[in-house]
Parts: C-alpha cells; sequence; structure tokens
C-alpha cells in the first residue's frame, strides 16, 4: 500500500481512496475478544467465512483500531459480528448496533439526491455547473458538469488535503465550516487535470453538489436526504448532523494519538476525536448512521425504492480508478472480488472512524463495517482486514 500524505472522508484496495487519507501510522492495539450475534435465523451456516471475519475484526484491534463492528447479509440470513472495545483502554465492547460517523458513505446519499432531482427534471447531469451555481464561485464552471462531480472527474483540488490536522484539528475540531468557503479556497489551487479527462477523488465535487441541492430544491442538502432517504426508508439511527458535535445513542470512541516533543513528557498522547463539528466534511462525509440503518439503506438503493431504472443505470456508469478491479459510477464504487463477485457500495473515513458498506447489485449479501480509530489519520494496516472482510463477506 502506499505511503500517503493527505486525508479525506473515503476508504485499500477498495480502502485506499479512506486511505488516501485516513493514513499514516498509529499505535497498536493489543487482542480483544470478538463477539457475535445472529439477528435472523439461520441454518447450515458457513462457520469458516464467519470465523474469517471474526479473526479479521481481530486483526483490526492489533492494527490501529480500538475496535469494529460488522453487519453482514449472506445466503444463511443476517449476523453481527464485533470486537474490540468501545473506549480505549476499557472493557465494555462496541455497543451492539452503536452508532457511528459514515464519512464518506454520505456520497451515496448526496449522489441519490442529485440523481432524484435529474429524475424529475429538475437538472441535468450533464450541464455545466454555471447552469445552477454563480459562476464566480468556480472558476471554469462552463467546463464542469454534475456528472463530473459525482464521477470525480472535474479535476478540482480535494480540499480535506488543506483541512487542520494533529494539534491543529484537536483545536479547532468545533469550528463550523462554510461550504462555499471551503470551495473557494479549494478552487483557488490549480486543478490536477482539464475537466472530464482523468478520474481524482476529491471531496470538493460534493460539497459543491451539497450547494446545487440548496439552490435547485429552495431547501437545505441536510433536508432533502431526510424527506427523500431517512424518512421514507425509516432510518431511525441516521441523521444528518450539520453542526452538532456530539454522536447521540450508543457508540464506540474514535481517537487521534499526538506525537512529538510538545505532548505530556515527549509521550504519545491519545485523544477523543469523537465529538468534533461535522461541518468539514457536510455532503462529502457528515451522515451519523448504524450498521443497522445502512443496510437498509443499501438494500433499498439495489432494489430500485430511492431511483428508477434509468438513473440507476447512470449511477453505475463508471470510470476507471487508480485500483485496479475498482471502478467508480456517481457516488457508487464498483469493485471486483476474488471470486469475479461485484459489490457495489462505499467507503468512509473521518477522524475516529472508518466505513465499509457494500451489497451485491441482487442484495443476496451485503456487510457494513464501522471501525473506530486509535488515529487519525489511520494506520495503514487496517486496509488488509478491512479488504479481508469485503471479499470474505461477499464471495463466500
Amino acid at each position: 500500500m502506499p505511503t500517503v500524505t493527505h486525508h479525506s472522508w473515503t476508504t485499500m484496495r477498495i480502502l485506499r481512496p479512506v486511505l488516501t487519507s485516513l493514513l499514516t501510522l498509529a499505535v497498536g492495539m493489543p487482542a480483544l475478544p470478538a463477539y457475535a450475534t445472529p439477528l435472523s435465523h439461520t441454518s447450515q451456516t458457513s462457520s469458516s467465512g464467519r470465523e474469517r471475519i471474526h479473526r479479521h475484526l481481530q486483526d483490526l484491534t492489533r492494527s490501529g483500531t480500538v475496535g469494529a463492528q460488522a453487519q453482514v447479509t449472506d445466503q444463511n440470513g443476517t449476523w453481527t459480528a464485533r470486537a474490540g472495545t468501545a473506549r480505549a483502554g476499557g472493557s465494555a465492547p462496541v455497543p451492539q448496533g452503536g452508532r457511528f460517523r459514515a464519512g464518506s458513505a454520505t456520497k451515496m446519499f448526496t449522489a441519490v439526491v442529485v440523481l432524484q432531482l435529474a429524475a424529475e427534471g429538475r437538472l441535468s447531469l450533464d450541464a455545466p455547473l454555471d447552469r445552477y451555481l454563480p459562476s464566480e464561485l468556480v472558476p471554469g464552471a462552463a467546463n464542469i458538469t454534475v456528472r463530473m462531480l459525482l464521477q470525480h472527474t472535474s479535476g478540482l483540488h480535494d480540499l480535506a488535503r488543506d483541512l487542520p490536522q494533529s494539534k491543529d484539528l484537536v483545536r479547532t475540531r468545533f469550528r463550523h465550516y462554510d461550504w462555499a468557503a471551503l470551495v473557494r479556497e479549494a478552487v483557488a489551487r490549480p486543478a490536477e487535470f482539464p475537466p472530464g479527462t482523468d478520474y481524482g477523488y476529491s471531496n470538493t465535487n460534493y460539497l459543491i453538489a451539497g450547494l446545487i441541492i440548496d439552490r435547485v430544491t429552495g431547501n437545505s442538502y441536510a433536508d432533502e436526504v431526510r424527506s427523500r432517504i431517512i424518512e421514507p426508508l425509516h432510518l431511525r439511527h441516521t441523521i444528518v448532523p450539520g453542526d452538532k458535535t456530539s454522536i447521540p445513542g450508543p457508540h464506540a470512541h474514535g481517537y487521534l494519538t499526538l506525537h512529538g516533543t510538545n505532548t505530556h513528557r515527549g509521550h504519545a498522547q491519545q485523544v477523543d476525536i469523537t465529538q468534533l463539528n461535522p461541518s468539514m466534511a457536510g455532503p462529502a462525509g457528515e451522515i451519523i448512521s448504524t450498521t443497522s440503518d445502512m443496510d437498509t439503506f443499501l438494500a433499498s438503493l439495489a432494489s430500485g425504492e430511492l431511483l428508477h431504472p434509468a438513473e440507476w443505470k447512470e449511477m453505475n456508469r463508471t470510470v476507471a480508478t487508480d485500483d485496479p478491479g475498482t471502478r467508480y459510477g456517481l457516488g457508487l464504487k464498483r469493485v471486483q472480488l476474488s471470486c469475479g463477485r461485484l459489490a457495489v457500495g462505499h467507503t468512509g473515513g473521518i477522524p475516529g472512524y472508518a466505513t465499509l458498506s457494500f451489497t451485491t447489485p441482487d442484495r443476496s449479501r451485503r456487510v457494513v463495517l464501522s471501525a473506530n480509530l486509535a488515529d487519525w489519520p489511520a494506520d495503514p494496516r487496517i486496509g488488509d482486514p478491512i479488504d479481508k472482510i469485503l471479499d470474505d463477506a461477499i464471495c463466500d
């Protein structure tokens, strides 16, 4: 896995875009117990696959996470597993069904709203940005389309590279971020490539998409996500937090580890980063959810409950990424796994948490994972067990 020098809100072959930002070394964690609970009747279970997933979860606790939880649907039913603890140094397990910050899995929600608006004729995927936003907000907006935003082919600089890290992140974590101001700062930097000529993951794209939703509907992007997705699907534990800094209800805690001479007596200092203002991520990565709610969202998305066939087809129109076997559509990753099966979904990373949310197109196999991190950016070693969890969940 390559060394990564900036952070974002997405996650390895699969995790690499979480790790295109989650990455730098964190402290390892000791082995901790794993817990498993069936959610529905199971007959002859695939014990080998499930045992491997349990081992991978335990590996995560030795590789830079404090704990992790997963919900898996396979041919025998739906079940959950947990490993590690809810707090660093604690003994209580990760709460069953606890909430977590979903990071860039938020992009699927934002993309669905945009695609619904396209189906209603309120915007066009192939229209330039200056049809919907002031041209001065994004220089060259006439050459960038809505589709390019959702597909990360705009070439725009990724604003996440410029956000505070380490001690500065701890100091400013309750700050409110204005999305238009973040966009202006990002687009003032040189573009990565001419619009439409390449793929380059950029959270800037989705902040602009959120601003377009605001302008087209007259409502906030958050209100549109609630009314179009969260409420119809009865995702009772999913919230768009805005400036709210706490995670309500049971949840595991995520951390950031400070290193260097300015820490207490020069020793590493682990800081609980669970509470922060997620406006830094907004439509690119702010949603809080649970494994069950994310699973319901994935199943509903793949079933056609959220999008008409034409828009679902558009969401699955992909371009190549830097990772073999992984392509990117409109807010959706498509991954070819070791068994040849296809999985669609997204990864996510935000200070304190890494997320994986994938389903087969026929919904027969699904997996949602949340890991509460020991450090941010995340230890790159978490990529291997998370990739293995995805592969075993879909392929077994």
